[in-house]
Formats: C-alpha cells, sequence, structure tokens
C-alpha cells in the first residue's frame, strides 16, 4: 500500500464521522475497545470470528492511549485478512520494518496530525518535541509525519534542528 491510499483512506474517515478522535471512530467503526492490565503491551488489535477489538493497557496515558488506538484502527483498516494479533510493545509507534507495523505507523499519523499544523511549526523551526508537544503526539509520530510529508513533496527535509534532544513525556 502507498502513502497517498493511507492519507486518503484517514481523510475519508475524518471527513465521514468528522473527528479525529481515534476512540470515536473505533466505535463508529464497530470495533469494540477494551482496557485490560498487560505488562510491557501497549495494546494490539485481533479480528476473531468477525469480530474486532483493540486492546489498550489501563495503565498508559491518555496520549499513548490515543495514538495506540488509532494505529490499531490503522490493522483493522489494512490488516485484518492477515488472521494475526497485532501487537504493540514498549513504544507506543513501533519502528519495526514490517510493512504492516509501517503502514499502521503511517496510518495513525496521517489521522492524529493535521499537514497544515505540522507545517506551520515546521515552518517557526520548531523541534520534533516541541510540535510533538503542541499537537498532543509522540515525538516519534512528529518524525514520522515529516518523512510522510517529504515524500509527498510538502517539504524538503527530514531534519528539523535539535530535533533529536531526548523526550521523556513525548517520546
Amino acid at each position: 500500500m502507498n502513502c497517498s491510499k493511507i492519507l486518503t483512506y484517514a481523510n475519508n474517515l475524518i471527513k465521514t464521522y468528522e473527528t479525529r478522535d481515534p476512540f470515536k471512530i473505533a466505535e463508529y467503526l464497530g470495533i469494540d475497545l477494551k482496557y485490560k492490565k498487560m505488562q510491557n503491551l501497549k495494546g494490539f488489535y485481533t479480528y476473531i470470528l468477525r469480530n474486532r477489538y483493540i486492546i489498550i493497557n489501563d495503565k498508559i496515558d491518555d496520549v499513548s492511549a490515543k495514538i495506540v488506538c488509532a494505529h490499531e484502527i490503522g490493522h483493522d483498516r489494512f490488516h485484518r485478512g492477515l488472521g494475526i494479533n497485532m501487537f504493540q510493545y514498549e513504544m507506543c509507534v513501533s519502528l519495526k520494518t514490517s510493512t504492516p507495523e509501517i503502514e499502521a505507523n503511517y496510518f495513525a499519523t496521517e489521522f492524529l496530525i493535521y499537514d497544515d499544523n505540522f507545517l506551520s511549526l515546521a515552518y517557526e523551526n520548531c523541534t520534533y518535541k516541541q510540535i510533538a508537544y503542541t499537537l498532543g503526539v509522540h515525538t516519534k509520530l512528529a518524525m514520522i509525519k515529516a518523512q510522510l510529508l517529504t515524500i509527498r513533496g510538502n517539504i524538503n527535509v527530514l531534519y528539523i534542528p535539535n530535533s533529536m534532544v531526548k523526550t521523556t513525556d513525548y517520546e
């Protein structure tokens, strides 16, 4: 799947349901959302007997839960036919190189971050950390957004000065 199809799908969901709230979208799509106690797992998606589930660790913060939910909706939209569980471990946004994980990351990024909001902050020379904090996402999502915008030709930079500063709250 290419980036433009993921962007189109994310934007169609936003337009159809008039929200970027992944919890509302999951509800509208008929995905059963549950919070469970889990050790290192942030969340996962599963499809069992035509029932779709997103399970989110009940101990993660609200920003992480929002990102996990959007990521898992990406799995529901694009990977349901794989017939496997999609797990999200320690990092909220997996940087694994498998195609399903990359596509779910792209979907979550496109779904949660408006292009114009990101570009406005990037043109002000904000760091990834500052952009992420302002937009209410994790730094890794802001970095993925920069990559997607570069791929689409909206910006011509993958690096924003001081963007690699280690963060704690929004990493």
